[in-house]
């Protein structure tokens, strides 16, 4: 752990978010005073939900997201434009498993190249995905990553992720899906 502070740049923060394909939140806007309603645009379609799972340190460097998309079948054009070397995977309901965090890991293993003399720290928060995959803390353990997650009920004021990537990912990409909207009127937003 030693040397672990003194290099930030083997410090690690893996989190995934549930992004939804529509927002539904919506940017604030200046209306007449004593107005109640002032209408938006909106897509006619509610959207599903796509897992993302990012791996970053504190100095920038990030591993390749995995992507969880909401179907039961892969199709090629759900990746076009993702970053490369991200991970894809599928289930019905668009949320990260056990079974999704194992390749995210291996992933992570191969951009930060961990040794025993370079060990790196990965930092998780208590998702059921990360502490209850055995194969997930042995592959850890194997490779020189030491994995440390945060209290219970704390992650939402201490994952770093939420505060300085996550939350700002969100709002831009509402920002964008509105200009989107008022530009294209008429179509809807899909997961392609």
């Amino acid at each position: 752990m030693d040397t672990i502070q003194h290099n930030p740049a083997r410090l690690y923060n893996c989190d995934e978010t549930g992004t939804t394909i529509v927002q539904h939140k919506h940017t604030k806007i200046l209306g007449l005073k004593g107005k109640h309603q002032i209408s938006s645009l909106q897509s006619a379609e509610w959207g599903s939900l796509v897992t993302v799972t990012t791996c970053m340190s504190p100095t920038g460097h990030f591993v390749p997201p995995l992507f969880v998309f909401p179907r039961k079948n892969m199709k090629q054009e759900l990746i076009n434009g993702t970053p490369p070397g991200s991970i894809h995977a599928c289930h019905p309901l668009g949320v990260d498993t056990d079974r999704d965090f194992f390749p995210v890991v291996s992933s992570f293993l191969k951009h930060t190249k961990p040794t025993k003399e370079d060990l790196v720290v990965l930092v998780l928060d208590r998702h059921y995905s990360h502490t209850r995959n055995l194969e997930v803390i042995t592959l850890a353990r194997e490779n020189h990553v030491d994995i440390i997650c945060l209290p219970p009920h704390s992650s939402h004021k201490m994952q770093p992720l939420d505060k300085t990537f996550m939350g700002p990912l969100k709002t831009f990409y509402c920002q964008e899906t509105e200009k989107w909207l008022h530009s294209h009127p008429g179509r809807v937003i899909t997961a392609y």
